[in-house]
């Protein structure tokens, strides 16, 4: 079968990265949202190739309402887990997160994981939900762990924050003056990514998404404020901060020859 001819599910959409994931049409997809969520159980046997699970809900906050969070963010990964049992689908990909490694600069995938918030608590549950089901229910799956994203409709990352701080004059908080570094990527590369990776017809692998590169806060600041203006900015301490977060690409680069976008050339395009 061709990869054009894959009929692919992506979950989540209309979030930033599933709509970019759609957007390549690189295979047949079939976008679901929370809105036909519902469509899943009336699927064929056999009538799906892959599931992208790429849904999680950043609105909801788990201190303020937890059960709305969970049911996002870990009883989907349930509900679709089962589906794909049902409906006898053979490949499950997951969206996992960089932070499920906490504050370790170790980031190979071999690593046993440390996340210190719940974030990346939430992401490693799923991991090891993702890991004991499809081994059990002999389903193929690849957990891929994507570090700093941005661009597209990007309303959470630091960099969304600083770009919209600069524009309306609002204050940015800036966490222990700036010294953490991260690795930077952008969603589209993300996207094409995970596909490229669908095409590799991987097995039961951990994949780390990333450049590689890390890029200071404090320099990204100083890089967007020379290009759209001067931030208001409120400094705070903040002891659980990662200083350090940056991609192992070893394996990544073992599987694929793919050049991600440096950040400063995204800055440089910004009007």
């Amino acid at each position: 079968m061709s990869a054009k001819n894959l009929k692919v599910i992506v979950t989540g959409a209309s979030g930033n990265l599933g709509h970019h994931i759609v957007k390549t049409e690189q295979f047949d997809f079939l976008p679901i949202n929370r809105g036909n969520w519902s469509d899943l159980e009336n699927l064929k046997e056999n009538e799906i190739d892959y599931v992208i699970h790429s849904a999680y809900d950043l609105k909801k906050d788990l201190n303020v309402v937890p059960d709305q969070n969970l049911e996002s963010n870990i009883l989907s990964t349930g509900t679709i887990l089962r589906i794909c049992r049902e409906k006898k689908i053979k490949n499950f990909v997951f969206i996992s997160s960089c932070a499920v490694y906490g504050d370790s600069s170790n980031s190979a995938e071999d690593k046993p994981t440390t996340p210190v918030n719940m974030n990346g608590h939430i992401k490693q549950f799923n991991e090891e939900l993702v890991k004991s089901f499809c081994t059990n229910n002999n389903i193929n799956y690849i957990i891929l762990r994507v570090f700093n994203s941005y661009g597209g409709n990007d309303n959470f990352s630091i960099i969304s924050k600083i770009i919209k701080a600069a524009r309306t004059g609002s204050p940015f908080t800036l966490f222990n003056e700036g010294i953490a570094e991260r690795d930077f990527v952008h969603i589209e590369d993300v996207a094409n990514v995970v596909c490229q990776l669908i095409n590799k017809d991987l097995k039961n692998e951990i994949i780390n998404i990333g450049s590689g590169e890390t890029t200071r806060i404090i320099d990204l600041v100083k890089a967007l404020e020379a290009k759209i203006g001067n931030l208001n900015i409120s400094k705070v301490t903040r002891p659980n901060e990662a200083i350090y977060s940056r991609a192992n690409t070893k394996k990544l680069k073992q599987i694929l020859n793919y050049k991600f976008r440096p950040i400063n050339e995204f800055i440089d395009r910004l009007e």
